[in-house]
C-alpha cells in the first residue's frame, strides 16, 4: 500500500477498512481507529469498495478514438473522395487503353442478346399460368 498514490491518512483509512473486509478486524474497532460511528464507517467501507468495483469494470482495449473535429472530418472526408475519384479515372484510362488495343472487346455493334429462356423458367411459367387458369375455374371467370 505504501507504493500507492495518496495521503498517509488515507491510505491509513484504507488499510483498516481493508482489514475489516478480511476479517482482521473487527467493526467496533476500525470505528474506533477511524474515529467514526458504524453509519459512517458502512457508508465508508461501501463507497470504497463500489469504487474499487468500477475500476474493475471491462473497458475497451487500446486508445480511445480521437474525436475529429468538423474540419478534420470533412478534410478526411474529402480525402477519401479524392481516393475514390482516383480509383474511378484509373479504372477509366485502363478501360480505354483496351478499347483502342482491343476494339472488337467494347464494340457498339456487339449488343448483348436475349439468352433464351431456359427450360426450368419456361417451365414454371407453364405452371403458373395453369395455376390462374385453375384459380379462374374456380372463382366461376
Amino acid at each position: 500500500m505504501e507504493r500507492l498514490d495518496g495521503s498517509d491518512e488515507a491510505k491509513r483509512r484504507l488499510r483498516v477498512i481493508l482489514e475489516t473486509v478480511a476479517g482482521e478486524r473487527d467493526v467496533a474497532e476500525a470505528c474506533e481507529e477511524l474515529g467514526i460511528g458504524k453509519t459512517a464507517f458502512f457508508e465508508l467501507r461501501r463507497k470504497v469498495l463500489q469504487a474499487s468495483l468500477t475500476d474493475m469494470e471491462p473497458k475497451p482495449v487500446g486508445r480511445p478514438r480521437k474525436e475529429l473535429s468538423a474540419e478534420e472530418a470533412e478534410t478526411a472526408r474529402l480525402r477519401d473522395e479524392n481516393e475514390r475519384l482516383r480509383t474511378d479515372l484509373e479504372i477509366s484510362q485502363v478501360r480505354e487503353e483496351i478499347a483502342l488495343a482491343m476494339p472488337e472487346v467494347f464494340s457498339p455493334s456487339q449488343t448483348k442478346k436475349k439468352l433464351p429462356p431456359s427450360k426450368t423458367s419456361e417451365k414454371r411459367r407453364q405452371q403458373r399460368r395453369q395455376r390462374r387458369k385453375t384459380r379462374q375455374r374456380k372463382k366461376g371467370w
